[in-house]
């Protein structure tokens, strides 16, 4: 154990050779992610066996998920930024500060959505579908998770605080640890198996909720360990406002960028209701989204090792490090994401039947799989922006961006062409916005580098006086 926290272990991310660096953070950090992912990806594969409308009911669930699991995500990567930019400032005692009060957050967090899942599970559902089987099914399913999230809060929070030290070992041996845990219980909840009932859909959630319970206790002798570089206890306690407002600073913009794939498939999920094959259309979208996180874990992983890379070298001005770790990751992100165009434009059909092998659904999936994917190459590298961004605390121009694309271009777009053309045309939403939003942002960024003066970060780049 004293291996893993050696104090010397977040200023490795200063000194270590940058190539070496990348993959000790990155590949730990996809490991993770693709067993988290899992959880999403094990409940659809399994709840697919009960059918078409259970898989529709949890793509519209899946959007509900992700509002919990980016609002999680957003804090524990403004309190990852501002812990590794501490570090590197040497101020080991307000990095404890920072960490202390993201458990705070977590059970504040937790307290509104448990009430929101009790009181209107059915009615967040009823927004999206007026089949009376996936109401049934979804909010089943999605009232447990909300109810639960203090799990999914604390330990995306926990998980955080390690990794802001440059310790992405020990998250990928806990996510591991709870998504395996998934994974076997899931089947013996839904299908009732070893003498337990069949809870269907509902087993799932219980499924999921159970297995981060017991992560979370993991976590817990972990982080208040005398071992761990950042130490800290609740004793004594007060909220400090300060620091939660340096946290949320890089927090509610990293959530709103992470909430628009949320956003994204909701939007997409109400436009499509009611028109012609929608429990299909939904269902083939929701497959398509699962199957994308799993693509770009490689890529996720990079971009968020990324974080306390850039944040502890921007906390000591040492910025050519800063250079160096861009340049390796946006070539590496490009070539994941060509790989994962090509699978969605050759191997669409492959893809859908793992889940179900309805033939609405292939003839259906195929066409959206090689429609939404057409821009799926800039992927990659803009998840790389995003992380240079949040790792220096600033990521509101970001979001912008991608509310522009949202609310301004894709959703106007896709509601247009399904009323005025329907299935199969209207996928072409999905280019056409990535396209005109790839060009807006290229000319935005370029300014917002110019108004930062991020010349002094990246010294090998020129911009003309503005």
């Amino acid at each position: 154990m004293d291996l893993m926290f050696k104090k010397s272990n977040s200023e490795r991310l200063g000194t270590e050779r940058i190539p070496r660096l990348l993959v000790r953070l990155s590949v730990p950090a996809t490991l993770a992610l693709i067993v988290s992912a899992s959880y999403n990806l094990a409940d659809t594969i399994f709840v697919g066996r009960l059918g078409v409308a259970a898989i529709t009911a949890l793509t519209i669930a899946f959007p509900l998920q992700m509002i919990l699991a980016a609002i999680a995500q957003g804090t524990g990567v403004g309190t990852q930024s501002l812990i590794s930019r501490l570090l590197g400032q040497g101020k080991k005692l307000e990095a404890s500060h920072a960490a202390v009060n993201s458990l705070f957050l977590a059970f504040i967090y937790w307290s509104i959505t448990a009430v929101i899942g009790i009181v209107f599970a059915e009615q967040m559902i009823s927004m999206f579908s007026s089949d009376p089987q996936v109401i049934s099914f979804g909010t089943a399913y999605i009232r447990i998770i909300f109810m639960g999230s203090f799990t999914l809060f604390y330990l995306r929070a926990t998980l955080n605080i390690l990794r802001a030290q440059g310790n992405y070992f020990l998250p990928m041996i806990i996510l591991i640890f709870t998504a395996v845990i998934n994974i076997v219980v899931d089947p013996i909840l839904i299908y009732g198996m070893f003498g337990f009932p069949a809870f269907g859909v509902e087993g799932a959630a219980i499924a999921t909720v159970g297995s981060r319970v017991i992560g979370c206790v993991v976590m817990s002798f972990i982080i208040f360990s005398r071992h761990n570089e950042v130490q800290f206890s609740l004793k004594g306690f007060r909220v400090n406002t300060e620091v939660i407002s340096k946290v949320l600073s890089v927090g509610v913009p990293t959530m709103l960028v992470d909430l628009m794939l949320s956003i994204s498939l909701a939007g997409t999920n109400k436009i499509l209701d009611g028109v012609a094959m929608t429990t299909v259309l939904i269902a083939a979208v929701g497959i398509y989204i699962r199957f994308q996180s799993i693509l770009l874990t490689p890529v996720l992983g990079l971009s968020r090792s990324l974080v306390p890379i850039i944040g502890y070298n921007y906390g000591a001005k040492q910025y050519q490090r800063i250079w160096q770790s861009m340049k390796l990751s946006l070539i590496f992100s490009f070539a994941i994401s060509l790989i994962g165009f090509l699978i969605f434009e050759l191997f669409p059909g492959q893809i859908i039947s793992i889940f179900n092998t309805n033939p609405n659904l292939l003839e259906a999936g195929v066409i959206i799989f090689q429609r939404i994917s057409i821009f799926f190459v800039i992927f990659g590298p803009a998840l790389v922006v995003i992380s240079f961004f949040q790792g220096i605390g600033r990521a509101t121009k970001l979001f912008i961006i991608l509310a522009i694309r949202q609310f301004f271009l894709f959703f106007p777009l896709l509601y247009a062409l399904t009323h005025w053309f329907g299935h199969p045309l209207l996928w072409f939403a999905y280019p056409i916005t990535d396209g005109i939003a790839l060009v807006i942002g290229l000319i935005l960024i370029y300014y917002d580098l110019q108004k930062l003066k991020i010349s002094k970060v990246l010294p090998f780049i020129k911009f003309k006086p503005s």
